[in-house]
């Protein structure tokens, strides 16, 4: 009969706990709102939890006395030096102690201790919160008298932790998927707010060297040529003198030659008139011309002209990728072959240049020439980069964007 009445007082004390804790979304409003109910069933000076965190980490939630254990300042603290390391690390079942200040199992080198002895915690009963036999924290509570607690009195306070274990996993699950959504719409937010500005960038310096082309293209490609005029006319004049004024006239035109593909590249009409792939082949043509080597050269799309659908941005940028990739390997690796492939890849665009040259000097994987020039442009539009050898020798330069731009059905309808 005793049994019968202690157990139906022990439940009513425990959905009375229940009720209180039923509302508060926060640990520590959960603490508050049953911290009566737990005094009514076993009296206390001091009540925390313990939550494990990842990376051997823990935090602690008080009641009745507030000790360094939750100072804000330190509110994730280490469990190899917790007082009770032991039962969070599964050693042992529980813990009940009647004097704290001489229990040795709270006393080993690096213990973080101090608030068993600054708020005079003597007597002690620690279980563990588990979920599916998982530990996920602890339940204490301590007076500050010798002896108070027993382990007769162990019962009441497991019964107490089996009722909020699964409550405060709850809470602490909602609290990091919070913290998660959060911190990932920030992310996509910084994300964003980064592309956009690094499109206006894009944009404007892509706008200021195509300022700077027409410049060069109006005046100091017509002075050049002025010149070359003018020293063809006294190669005429002055037969005797010839020989000098041939090569001067000879290293004159090269020059124009080459500015001309500079003034080209800086202002990529045939990119903005006859699109990308005619733009890429053009520009392997002065490549080759201007090395006076014969390469072999080829510019595949099988993407039905991808690129093109891009907005111009992305597409200009791409363009002076590939432009540097083939630069480098005309210039630097001595390639016979470089083949220019545009393709659809497990649903993303792939744009890939391949050469058969000497590969690339380890020191380049991390100067500041071409190769970073390759990075930083794909970062801008968001894509992804692999600079890397090939099988068999030379350089393979892949770049990824997120995703294929959508077909313009009305453009690419026939018309019959």
């Amino acid at each position: 009969m005793v049994t019968e009445t202690s157990n139906s007082w022990l439940l009513g004390r425990l959905r009375a706990i229940s009720r209180a804790i039923a509302g508060p979304l926060e640990h520590d409003l959960v603490l508050r709102s049953f911290v009566d109910e737990m005094q009514k069933l076993l009296p206390h000076d001091h009540l925390d939890i313990v939550l494990l965190h990842g990376a051997g980490m823990q935090v602690c939630y008080e009641a009745g006395i507030s000790t360094s254990w939750t100072d804000s300042g330190k509110s994730l603290r280490p469990t190899a030096t917790s007082p009770i390391r032991d039962l969070l690390l599964g050693r042992v079942d529980w813990i009940v102690s009647g004097d704290a200040q001489t229990d040795k199992r709270f006393l080993f080198l690096g213990a973080d201790n101090g608030p068993i002895f600054d708020a005079n915690l003597r007597s002690r009963i620690i279980v563990p919160l588990t979920i599916q036999g998982q530990i996920i924290g602890s339940l204490a509570v301590s007076r500050c008298t010798v002896g108070a607690y027993d382990e007769t009195m162990l019962d009441r306070v497991r019964a107490v932790a089996d009722l909020l274990a699964p409550y405060l996993f709850a809470i602490e699950e909602g609290r990091r998927a919070r913290v998660a959504a959060v911190a990932e719409a920030e992310a996509i937010g910084r994300e964003e707010a980064l592309r956009i500005g690094a499109q206006r960038l894009t944009e404007g310096m892509e706008h200021e060297r195509q300022r700077l082309g027409m410049d060069i293209h109006d005046q100091t490609l017509a002075d050049l040529a002025r010149i070359v005029r003018r020293l063809s006319r006294a190669r005429r004049q002055r037969p005797g003198d010839t020989h000098e004024l041939m090569l001067i006239e000879n290293e004159l035109g090269a020059a124009l030659n080459d500015l001309r593909g500079i003034v080209e590249d800086m202002r990529p009409g045939i990119l903005q008139l006859f699109g990308f792939t005619e733009a890429v082949e053009a520009h392997l043509d002065r490549s080759c011309s201007n090395a006076n080597a014969l390469l072999s050269k080829h510019v595949i799309d099988d993407t039905a002209g991808a690129v093109d659908r891009l907005p111009d941005t992305m597409r200009t940028t791409l363009f002076r990728i590939v432009q540097e990739a083939v630069t480098n390997a005309v210039r630097h690796a001595d390639a016979a072959t470089i083949t220019v492939r545009v393709s659809e890849t497990e649903g993303r665009l792939c744009v890939v240049v391949d050469d058969d040259g000497a590969g690339i000097p380890e020191a380049a994987h991390t100067s500041s020439g071409g190769l970073s020039n390759i990075r930083t442009r794909s970062r801008l539009i968001s894509a992804s980069e692999s600079i890397h050898a090939r099988p068999g020798g030379g350089t393979r330069v892949e770049i990824r964007l997120p995703g294929l731009p959508e077909r313009n059905v009305a453009t690419e309808t026939p018309i019959s």
